[in-house]
């Protein structure tokens, strides 16, 4: 009878146990529901904007898809939790560049024909390098935070005039898009719906995962670098799979750029103004020289060759798979 009873509370306990996991991984299905109505709502906007592919996966989707980040780094950062939000953020880039870009660019290589690519990626290098000359300080507060909102206003600013020039150099006699009030307002709920749904998903990821963290005796900042970064950067994904699939690369490339300076300069920043940002000397030795190895060898070759190869995007691939690899090893 004894032995029945402890079996029973065993079997009680690994029940309870499963809950913060089932709650967890409810949380990504909150975020991923949140980011495709998001995205679709951003998208419609673009499309009755008219602007290039590159741009608009820079500008309108990326800020969409990026948002996920955000959230949960900023209520990470909220809950004192700061490496969970810089573990997050950079996470988010090396899965962006590394694994999204990687798998994307192996499935179908893309032919780079647009100029805005090269400015950003050049932009993109330059903010990791100066994120990573912030950081080393091995905290990011005060003045710090200002450079990463000025480097914000740099990207959004470009983009504006980007899109000013854009507008001025248009066929004048290309029909306008026209659009209902009531497009307008469902466009509108399912942008509110988005965000909405984010927000649950994060507020459930960031607390349920620091108690799977504290259960495992793992970081919190490893189970954010590793799984909460695939969680937010699944919009990326579906969004860059979908974009490639129909011939897009453009928008797919244009997304995972302005989403991986929008890490940097908005979600870091954000970050940083409710909690200083601490960084360990994993963060200066190996995530973010990590960060940008991928996206060096994404960008510079690309200049010379105008395309990503299949050899390329699996080299990328491949500095994701090892750099995960060893972060499980050491960690788990």
């Amino acid at each position: 009878m004894a032995i029945k009873t402890i079996e029973f509370y065993e079997r009680k306990d690994e029940q309870i146990m499963l809950i913060p996991y089932i709650i967890f991984f409810t949380g990504f299905i909150f975020m991923l529901k949140g980011g495709d109505l998001f995205v679709d709502a951003a998208t419609w906007l673009a499309k009755i904007t008219r602007m290039p592919e590159v741009l608009i996966g820079a500008t309108i989707v990326s800020l969409a898809t990026t948002l996920p980040e955000t959230m949960v780094s900023t209520l990470s950062s909220i809950h004192n939790e700061t490496s969970m939000a810089i573990g997050n953020a950079i996470g988010s880039i090396i899965c962006n560049t590394g694994l999204v870009l990687g798998i994307c660019n192996i499935i179908k290589p893309s032919k780079i024909r647009s100029r805005i690519f090269y400015i950003k990626g050049i932009m993109l290098l330059l903010y990791i390098v100066a994120f990573w000359f912030l950081a080393s300080s091995g905290v990011i507060q005060g003045i710090s935070i200002t450079i990463l909102f000025i480097m914000l206003a740099i990207y959004i600013v470009f983009n504006l005039r980007v899109v000013q020039y854009q507008k001025d150099h248009q066929n004048l006699h290309e029909k306008k898009s026209s659009f209902t009030f009531k497009e307008v307002l469902y466009q509108f709920f399912v942008f509110i719906a988005g965000a909405a749904f984010i927000l649950i998903g994060a507020n459930l990821l960031v607390d349920y995962g620091v108690i799977i963290a504290e259960h495992w005796g793992v970081p919190s900042g490893i189970i954010a670098i590793t799984i909460l970064a695939f969680g937010t950067s699944l919009p990326e994904f579906i969004t860059s799979v979908t974009a490639i699939r129909k011939g897009h690369a453009g928008l797919s490339m244009g997304n995972i750029i302005g989403s991986n300076i929008l890490n940097i300069s908005l979600v870091l920043g954000a970050s940083a103004s409710f909690n200083p940002l601490q960084f360990t000397t994993q963060n200066l030795a190996l995530d973010i020289p990590v960060a940008f190895i991928i996206n060096f060898l994404l960008i510079v070759p690309a200049f010379f060759t105008k395309r990503i190869s299949r050899l390329q995007a699996f080299l990328i691939f491949l500095v994701y798979v090892v750099y995960m690899g060893f972060l499980i090893l050491y960690y788990i």
